[in-house]
């Protein structure tokens, strides 16, 4: 098992319909293939830069799981002929999960004391 982390687009669409029913729908994508999500954020509906699948907003989410690295193929099969995720991009993460929270909460101290120093 290995850890990975995951940014998926779900389509902003679905999710206003039928929030639960859309995010269980990608969950599910990933956890028929034995993924184990140790984290799973909802960030932002954002517009995105350009339509896929006819959408132009996209719900972003982005998650940390453990899975067999001979999964991770099947999983992103999965996600591009399903109609659950619009987009989505996972990438292996050697470091342990506290490590990367305690660097996005540096990171976000730095971007916020930036924005203090403009204003």
């Amino acid at each position: 098992m290995r850890t990975y982390e995951a940014t998926i687009l779900v389509s902003s669409t679905k999710a206003r319909a039928d929030y639960d029913a859309a995010i269980a729908d990608a969950k599910s994508i990933f956890e028929t293939e034995g993924a184990e999500f140790t984290e799973f954020e909802k960030w932002e509906e954002r517009k995105l830069a350009y339509p896929i699948k006819g959408e132009t907003s996209a719900v972003y989410i982005n998650a940390y799981f453990n899975a067999a690295p001979d999964s991770i193929e099947k999983i992103e099969r999965r996600a591009q002929l399903g109609d659950a995720i619009l987009r989505h991009l996972v990438v292996e993460r050697t470091e342990d999960l506290d490590k990367i929270k305690d660097q996005r909460a540096r990171q976000a101290e730095l971007a916020a004391k930036r924005e203090a120093e403009k204003e």
